[in-house]
């Protein structure tokens, strides 16, 4: 699966029960769209999942195609989640629509289930995906029921107007006049769990199974109702059920009344809200764990930038005004020269857990282009991997203009993770080329080493976090985010990155970026 164009998993073989379900994803990551699809497959939900991309490959998906269901990554670049769920709901605004992100803010979560959304699930509780999924599904068709139930009931005789109002599943008709309550239909055993001829025809019946606790206010507010000359009741309430267990329910009536204006009849309907009352504890747990993650992820920020920089910072300079002493002993600088390389290592490490915490929060990676040469910024970086690996081959080539507008530092940041990468995974008598090339309105760099190929299952993860090769015979000092910071600095600037690798090529890292003017981003140009 590509995170360029469409793909379909078949998850399971159709039940005997049914068809698969259809489901459209949107998700910029192939790894988090297999994670997907293993939780639902392992939830026992057989489906095809459609992935796609981007803002194109989204709508023509909606466009072309009827699904059962929407799952979508709230951070996609050039696309954001609200925007994808406006376009769902004006072309599907019946199909049920989850998002399966990362951190998100209570506010945010809060306004998105506002706007529509049916739930949410946070890429790091995915067990939560197949629940989630079948209540979703649950409720959209009871949605869809309820639709045929009034379009059906606004065409019938009296009564099932009334129940028109009331739209829910169990239908009850209590005669106020001699207490006798009529219920309809198989759905009061979906409630009660009571076969409808062991439920007894009068109101007693009904109250005694109302909790002790929500009796008297049920029946209190009811005759608040017919006191006030309502024509309208509702409540919410628990009530015992055959198995000893407790159903929460919605109920809601119409009020008849004689000439006198007094209350005779009351005709309404009632319906198991237990799920939707969890699924609502639910969605407010997950979203106070998120608001503490944040939280807790804010903090690390704070603690990363300044307990561990500012001694980081003090290390360096000692070491380095060690190394300046000109009566030195030969093996004080040795060790200060290992103390400076570690401390500028974790400096590094710092840095980049820095700008992936940043993006993985969905704030993205800053970026301020001014003018810059790039061809000049590319024989630095090289000029400084030379410096530290002296017994390495670094070929340059350079053509055309090399002038425009990036972020200096974070390209400068960009090419030295991948010519390290490259240097760090090539054997040591192979040279590395590196190439800055011109054209109309971008700027194109190739990163070039030999050795052994980048494994095919690893290559379409290489920009993934925590994602390394093997060298062998080195020690691994890396902590897997360098390719990750590279692709999001690039998307920052509004360019892509990508990397092929063969036996016969050897490995080819691509990075091309658009000539932006001084002072402007990627979405300024849009």
């Amino acid at each position: 699966m590509s995170s360029r164009g469409n793909a379909a998993l078949e998850l399971n073989p159709a039940p005997a029960s049914g068809r698969p379900l259809s489901i459209l994803l949107l998700e910029d990551s192939p790894l988090d769209a297999q994670l997907v699809s293993a939780q639902l497959e392992e939830g026992g939900l057989p489906a095809t999942l459609e992935c796609v991309a981007g803002r194109t490959a989204f709508t023509s998906a909606l466009a072309k195609g009827k699904y059962d269901l929407i799952l979508s990554d709230y951070n996609v670049p050039g696309f954001d989640g609200m925007s994808a769920l406006e376009a769902a709901q004006t072309v599907c605004p019946d199909t049920p629509f989850l998002f399966v992100s990362g951190a998100l803010g209570e506010d945010r979560a809060i306004e998105l289930l506002k706007r529509g959304a049916t739930d949410y699930v946070l890429k790091d509780r995915l067990e939560r995906l197949g629940p989630s999924v079948r209540r979703a599904l649950r409720e959209a068709e009871g949605v869809r029921l309820r639709k045929r139930t009034e379009e059906a009931l606004r065409r019938s005789e009296e009564r099932y107007q009334l129940v028109a109002h009331a739209s829910f599943d169990a239908i009850w008709d209590w005669d106020l006049q001699s207490d006798a309550m009529h219920w309809i239909g198989d759905a009061t055993e979906e409630v009660f769990g009571f076969p409808l001829e062991e439920v007894d025809a009068d109101a007693a019946w009904w109250r005694r199974h109302i909790h002790a606790d929500d009796r008297e206010r049920v029946m209190t507010g009811l005759q608040r109702a017919f006191d006030a000359d309502d024509d309208r009741w509702q409540d919410e309430y628990r009530v015992l059920r055959k198995d000893a267990s407790y159903a929460y329910v919605a109920a809601q009536g119409c009020i008849v009344r004689g000439a006198s204006g007094k209350a005779r009849r009351i005709v309404g309907a009632m319906r198991d809200i237990t799920e939707r009352r969890r699924a609502e504890e639910e969605k407010q747990q997950l979203v106070h764990e998120a608001q503490r993650r944040v939280e807790f992820e804010q903090q690390l920020i704070g603690i990363v930038s300044h307990d561990l920089r500012n001694p980081l910072g003090a290390i360096l300079t000692g070491a380095s005004l060690m190394l300046r002493r000109e009566d030195i002993q030969p093996w004080h600088a040795k060790a200060a020269a290992r103390i400076l390389s570690a401390a500028e290592r974790a400096t590094r490490m710092i840095r980049d857990l820095l700008d992936f915490t940043q993006a993985r929060m969905g704030g993205g990676i800053p970026v301020q282009a001014e003018p810059c040469d790039f061809h000049a910024l590319t024989l630095q970086v090289v000029e400084e991997a030379r410096t530290a690996h002296p017994e390495r081959t670094i070929l340059v080539d350079q053509e055309g203009d090399g002038q425009g507008a990036w972020d200096s530092d974070r390209m400068a940041q960009v090419l030295s993770n991948i010519l390290g990468n490259a240097l760090k995974y090539s054997p040591e008598e192979t040279p590395v080329r590196v190439e800055s090339l011109s054209e109309p309105d971008a700027l194109v760099v190739h990163v070039r080493n030999g050795g052994e190929p980048i494994r095919p299952d690893l290559l379409p993860r290489i920009f993934e976090p925590l994602q390394r090769g093997t060298t062998v015979g080195r020690s691994e000092r890396s902590i897997g985010l360098g390719l990750y910071i590279v692709r999001q600095l690039v998307l920052a600037h509004g360019g892509t990155v990508d990397a092929r690798s063969s036996a016969a090529e050897g490995t080819v890292f691509t990075v091309r970026l658009p000539r932006l003017r001084a002072g402007e981003t990627p979405s300024s140009m849009e």
